[in-house]
């Protein structure tokens, strides 16, 4: 499980506990979101996954797929490692609220006092204008968003459409994934026992129903 900004994978455990229940054993990934930029967190990823899973991933041909579960920038980090390091054993991936083509409240949020601060390289090569724009070839991505607008979008002037106060469901959108919304804010979408539904069934069969 790969977690956002400003967060250190705790709003993911509920989510957790119900994976772990349809049989999922259950690794975070904790990484700098503000202090290193996202290609040095995508590495940072793949280090991990082979601390885990041994040189390549080698390990993850035996011991069952291996899925990424993220939220928010959490799946910018993620597909900047898939797309970098084909070679991952990595079977499916879930992104909640993941604005992959760039965050509207984020880039105006940076032209506050302090806001270069609290967003720190988190901007570059993602929150400013987002990440690769298609899935990696050969992979199966679903993307889940929210359309609460609670949040940042209340004092961001000039977002339009649906939203979950932070990302735009329109900034989530990836080429070639699979996509899908839910009536939550940003955070509370990790929360939801539906997005928690949609993860499993996207895990186990690259589909939303």
């Amino acid at each position: 499980m790969v977690h956002g900004l400003w967060l250190d994978g705790t709003e993911l455990k509920p989510l957790a506990k119900k994976l772990a229940k349809n049989g999922y054993d259950i690794l975070f990934f904790k990484y700098p979101t503000v202090r290193a930029g996202l290609l040095e967190n995508a590495e940072n990823l793949w280090r991990f996954l082979e601390i885990h899973f041994g040189k390549k991933m080698q390990q993850a041909k035996t011991v069952g797929p291996v899925h990424l579960v993220c939220h928010s920038l959490g799946g910018l980090v993620a597909l900047h490692m898939l797309h970098h390091h084909p070679e991952a054993v990595i079977h499916r991936m879930v992104a909640m609220a993941t604005p992959f083509r760039g965050c509207l409240a984020a880039r105006r949020l940076s032209r506050l006092p302090f806001g270069g601060v609290l967003l720190g390289a988190s901007m570059d090569q993602g929150l400013y204008s987002g990440g690769p724009r298609s899935v990696p070839q050969g992979r199966e991505i679903g993307v889940i968003a929210g359309r609460l607008p609670l949040g940042l979008s209340q004092l961001v002037v000039g977002m339009q459409g649906p939203s979950d106060g932070t990302v735009q469901v329109a900034e989530t959108w990836l080429d070639g994934a699979v996509h899908t919304t839910v009536d939550h804010i940003h955070l509370g979408l990790v929360l939801s026992r539906r997005t928690a539904e949609l993860t499993q069934q996207f895990l186990a069969t690259g589909q939303f129903k």
